[in-house]
Order: C-alpha cells, then sequence, then structure tokens
C-alpha cells in the first residue's frame, strides 16, 4: 500500500466518494486511492515503509558434485 505526504502549500483537493470534494491539510500522510492520485498529481512526496521494501534473499541452492567411477 502506497503512503505519502501532502507537500502543496494550499492542501490537496479530491474526490474519492466521487461526489464530494475534501481538502486534505498541508503535511497530512495519506494512503491509498488518495495517495495514488497526489503522487500523480505532484501534489505529494512518497514514504517509504522499510520493513515493507525488504526483500528476503536465499541463497542458491548448491549440489554436491557426482562422483563418478574409477
Amino acid at each position: 500500500m502506497k503512503k505519502a505526504k501532502i507537500t502543496k502549500k494550499g492542501g490537496y483537493k479530491c474526490a474519492p466518494s466521487g461526489h464530494t470534494v475534501i481538502t486534505v491539510p498541508f503535511g497530512t500522510v495519506v494512503d491509498g486511492q488518495i495517495a495514488e492520485w497526489a503522487l500523480a498529481d505532484k501534489a505529494a512526496s512518497a514514504m517509504f515503509d522499510p520493513v515493507a521494501d525488504r526483500k528476503v534473499i536465499v541463497p542458491a541452492e548448491t549440489k554436491a558434485k557426482r562422483k563418478g567411477r574409477k
């Protein structure tokens, strides 16, 4: 889930329910659809969660060499 912090001076106006316009004040942290819209309109900066962005690296499995006939 994306999170963003509103960086536009006058706040960010959007209509998430489709008919009622809301104003999100400057400095508010938003998530979900509002965050995606604000990022697309360049009215917010993305916030990254280091735990969610962490990748688990699994080492490659190595097999033992086959012993040949002598």
